[in-house]
């Protein structure tokens, strides 16, 4: 048996340092009076721990000191009372009566610290058999079970590892540092995860045999301890019992003694029976320790077969908690990869992954274009400048009343338009090359009116129209004057030194070109459309 070191033999002489009997007692055990034949106890050479937790039935005899003599109350009420004449002496033997109370329960001749009824193997088997191999075989099902679970597990692990492994990243997902790899740690923790189960169905596997083995080996140590049962036979009751009638003896002399011969006549000398007394109680004390020392050997023996047992069981346990460490540890890692990676990545990856990989989405890091920052050749062409712009009043032709609007002046133009945001088409537009210019027929130094007379732009008719425009004040009127005088009467090349402000050179131009087209005249955005340049020219001189 490789589990149950200690052996309990029921024969051998009994070794104890602690024994207080001499080597030449312990040889040979004095022959008894009833007839008792010599014997020896058992000696254990690795006995075990033994536990104080186990609950017995009521019908499993218990070692008690019931067996052993009660003393008697008083040592006076044992010694027959004589009428004597009391002595005279200070000598007198009576006074050494003395009361039980001086004398210490654990060295009485009537107590005896050792149970001399029960039999202490059948608990002991009982303990071992009732108490720890039921536990054991509880304890070798659950291990099973927990095997099966991982033998399960083991299958089921693989199943998902299998499913994971066909998982394909769908296109337009980041293959490494998105979502995705979610799939890839939890498929390298079922790969991982199902390898361990199947070494852990292998640890149960030897830790359910190692049970089995130890609960096989305590069977047959129970059998070696039941035949223990006859070595706690004594007969140390019925040593008691001849001390106890040999100290009455005594104490009847003691009570009978005295100067006076009369009354010691017939009767033994007390220092006689206080020998006889003293050689019982050697035989008692004796025949107590043999049975003591049987009871300390069974004791340290059954305390080391409870160890080993607890030891294995510890074992069993400490196998299990390595693969629930182990179990553990895969886990954790497998949670830190989760958390720092796809749990808490941003909620947008894979979104601006896509839209950097697709051609039909914008990048939402391309800024919103503005009006005012288009570029093209030709938006900055004197022709297309402002000479002139402010609120002037037109006359009706049917109405003594004037209108209101905005008018911008050109190079070659005058436009009315109803506001200043200039989004709508002009009202009129005036080719101020076909337009002669006058000023009222009296002149008038506070007069505020001008008049342009000539074709509008865009009229199918060819008939000449007046046009009466009226100012806020002289001083306006005049630069409204003097502006329109030069345009009409100057040629364009007076025009252009004129404007300075408007002219521009070709490099200038080219420049502007090159700013919108690459270097190879190619154009990067798409050119707006003609509505677009003048509804966005329009809005970008209003803003200006």
């Amino acid at each position: 048996m490789g589990h149950l070191s200690p052996q309990i033999s029921p024969s051998g002489s009994i070794l104890s340092e602690k024994r207080s009997l001499s080597v030449s007692q312990l040889k040979k055990r004095p022959n008894e009076d009833e007839g008792l034949s010599q014997r020896a106890y058992p000696d254990t050479s690795s006995p075990i721990r033994r536990s104080s937790s186990i609950i017995l039935p009521s019908n499993i005899p218990f070692s008690s000191r019931g067996g052993s003599l009660k003393k008697s109350s008083s040592r006076r009420g044992s010694i027959k009372k004589y009428s004597s004449r009391k002595s005279s002496r200070a000598g007198s033997m009576r006074s050494l009566l003395q009361t039980n109370k001086d004398i210490d329960e654990n060295n009485s001749i009537f107590y005896s610290p050792v149970p001399t009824k029960g039999n202490p193997t059948e608990l002991l088997a009982y303990r071992f058999k009732t108490a720890w191999r039921k536990f054991l075989k509880n304890l070798i099902t659950c291990f099973r079970e927990i095997q099966a679970s991982y033998d399960h597990r083991k299958k089921s692990l693989l199943k998902i590892s299998n499913i994971l492994k066909n998982t394909i990243v769908p296109p337009g997902f980041l293959k490494y540092g998105g979502i995705h790899d979610a799939t890839l740690i939890l498929k390298k923790y079922h790969r991982k995860s199902s390898t361990d189960a199947k070494k852990f169905k292998d640890i149960e596997n030897d830790v359910i045999l190692a049970l089995v083995e130890l609960r096989s080996d305590l069977k047959q140590k129970i059998k070696e301890i039941k035949n223990l049962s006859g070595d706690f036979k004594n007969c140390l009751e019925k040593r008691m019992e001849s001390t106890y009638r040999t100290f009455n003896e005594f104490h009847e002399s003691l009570g009978l003694t005295d100067i006076d011969s009369t009354h010691f006549k017939g009767r033994p000398d007390p220092y006689l029976l206080k020998l006889a007394t003293d050689h019982m109680i050697k035989k008692q004390i004796t025949e107590e320790n043999y049975l003591h020392q049987a009871y300390l050997n069974l004791e340290i023996s059954g305390r080391k077969l409870d160890a080993i047992i607890v030891g294995e069981i510890q074992k069993s346990y400490l196998a299990y908690a390595t693969i629930l460490r182990r179990e553990a540890e895969i886990a954790k890692d497998t949670f830190e990869n989760l958390h720092n990676g796809p749990i808490f990545m941003p909620k947008d990856q894979e979104w601006s992954h896509f839209l950097k990989e697709s051609e039909d989405f914008v990048d939402p890091e391309v800024p919103i274009r503005q009006s005012k920052n288009i570029k093209y050749l030709g938006m900055d062409d004197e022709l297309v400048q402002e000479v002139r712009v402010g609120v002037l009043e037109r006359k009706s032709k049917h109405l003594n009343s004037y209108t209101t609007g905005w008018y911008v002046l050109t190079q070659t133009h005058l436009h009315e338009f109803n506001s200043a945001d200039k989004s709508q088409a002009p009202v009129i537009s005036l080719n101020i090359s076909e337009q002669k210019l006058r000023l009222p027929s009296i002149p008038d130094s506070t007069s505020n009116t001008f008049m342009l007379k000539g074709r509008q732009t865009g009229v199918m008719m060819h008939r000449e129209c007046s046009w009466v425009f009226r100012c806020e004040s002289h001083e306006t009127m005049i630069s409204w004057y003097e502006a329109l005088k030069n345009l009409i009467e100057d040629s364009s090349q007076e025009r252009n030194k004129y404007f300075p402000k408007f002219s521009r050179s070709s490099n200038a131009i080219s420049q502007i070109a090159n700013s919108i087209g690459g270097s190879d005249g190619a154009v990067e955005d798409e050119e707006p459309s003609c509505c677009e340049i003048l509804v966005l020219a329009t809005r970008d001189s209003t803003e200006d």
